[in-house]
């Protein structure tokens, strides 16, 4: 409850099918649902009265900020102007390249460990519920991929029990899980390398604040302007550099004449001279390059 009213409200698209599941089975009954909602509610008002207290202090009004984004999101339904996704995206690509090898032994794990399944189960239905809303994002449904994992970990644990085995089909399963394992290891490694590379509005930014350094300690008092772009690769407000240094992200047509410097996607802006240019990973034509080898 404290997680999903101060932190991320998709928290209790969880705590659906975890009550219904133990609803269903016998675990939970009417009594103990009441005292369990009426703790719920207890809970988040303490948690919304902390979160409001603390948050209007630091934006200057009064400002229950997940509740913004949850309304924009959810009950305004204008994350899709950020994008918008099929509604088996999660499960034909997000979860396959989260997961990578262990997704293949998904279904020998569910098939042969029980303890696991109802868990599964609700993370399953937990991602189907977030799959409606149009705008879709890893990060979203990250919370399910460790309970993916840890069935694949239970097979891989009765695999490996099983490595010595007489029969031949076992020790193969073993062999190939290893190698799926080794797979993903590489895999892993090679995306978080890549991604390292792909933050080139960051790079700038901490580039721009190197160049002018010596010119601030003379004097200069420089006010930067990051727009969408830069402010989604990389820029952060732990790169920022007060209180010599300004920044805005103001958007929309306004004078931009006003800054010192731009941190900006676009490679000519009138009034300004493009002094540092970086480039992130091409994916399109890394996917080109690839389908001309073939």
């Amino acid at each position: 409850t404290i997680a999903g009213v101060i932190f991320r409200s998709e928290v209790v698209l969880i705590f659906i099918p975890i009550v219904a599941y133990a609803a269903a089975s016998g675990n939970l009954g009417f009594k103990d649902g009441m005292n369990l909602i009426g703790l719920c509610c207890a809970v988040g008002v303490g948690a919304l009265a902390l979160t409001v207290g603390v948050d209007s202090i630091f934006w200057r009004r009064p400002l229950w900020p997940e509740g913004e984004v949850l309304y924009f999101n959810t009950i305004l339904n204008k994350s899709g102007n950020y994008g918008t996704m099929s509604i088996h995206w999660y499960f034909s690509s997000a979860i396959p390249r989260a997961m990578l090898g262990p997704l293949f032994l998904l279904p020998t794990g569910l098939y042969f460990n029980k303890t696991l399944r109802p868990f599964f189960l609700q993370m399953v239905a937990f991602v189907c519920l977030y799959s409606l809303l149009p705008h879709k994002e890893l990060r979203f449904i990250s919370y399910a991929i460790p309970v993916f994992n840890a069935v694949a970990a239970q097979e891989l644990v009765r695999l490996f029990k099983m490595r010595n085995s007489k029969d031949k089909m076992p020790r193969m399963y073993f062999r190939a899980a290893i190698t799926l394992m080794a797979f993903t290891i590489f895999a892993s490694f090679s995306f978080l390398r890549m991604s390292a590379k792909n933050y080139p509005g960051g790079e700038a930014l901490t580039q721009l604040h190197a160049m002018e350094d010596w010119n601030v300690t003379r004097g200069l008092r420089p006010y930067v302007h990051i727009d969408g772009a830069a402010a989604q690769q990389g820029v952060s407000r732990f790169l920022e550099m007060p209180p010599h240094w300004r920044y805005s992200k103001k958007e929309g047509q306004h004078d931009m004449l006003a800054y010192t410097h731009l941190v900006s996607e676009n490679a000519t802006v009138p009034g300004f001279t493009a002094v540092i240019g970086i480039s992130g990973v091409d994916f399109t034509a890394l996917l080109d390059v690839a389908r001309g080898a073939r």
